[in-house]
């Protein structure tokens, strides 16, 4: 049997959900702050079942997340819904712009963001394998991974 490795082509795939735990996979079969888990989607999700529907609020995130990347062109070449009818950003992706300006003014957070970007790792916790995928890794300072909210209550 070939050994399954994990990489940046093959890391959402189903082959590597099924092999390696993440936190969205956990969250998924036992909840989180407001959300109760349900164990019957988080399989059926495994299984390619059920897709879950991207929103406003993931691709603001994937905006913000490209932007550290270095990847923000390339993510509004593949998004045109982050934009009007007459070309410009939408309210929700200039206030991801405001996120930026915010996170860029913050010198302690920029030294975190200058380590290795979108860096995998994987480790054999709790009983099974888990995978990471860091935004930023700092090797012995710092592991960054970006997250939006739209509201903090």
């Amino acid at each position: 049997m070939e050994e399954f490795v994990l990489t940046a082509d093959n890391y959402y795939s189903k082959e590597a959900d099924m092999k390696y735990m993440s936190v969205h996979q956990y969250l998924d079969f036992v909840g989180h702050m407001g959300v109760h888990g349900c164990e019957e989607m988080a399989m059926a999700k495994l299984r390619g079942e059920f897709e879950q529907e991207t929103t406003t609020a993931m691709l603001v995130g994937s905006y913000v997340d490209s932007y550290f990347e270095g990847t923000l062109e390339q993510f509004k070449q593949e998004h045109p819904e982050c934009f009007t009818q007459k070309g410009e950003l939408k309210a929700s992706f200039k206030q991801a712009e405001k996120m930026i300006e915010r996170c860029e003014k913050d010198s302690y957070f920029m030294s975190t963001m200058q380590g290795e970007k979108q860096v995998i790792m994987t480790a054999y916790l709790f009983g099974c394998e888990w995978k990471i995928k860091m935004d930023s890794y700092l090797p012995g300072k710092a592991i960054v991974d970006l997250k939006t909210s739209a509201d903090i209550h």
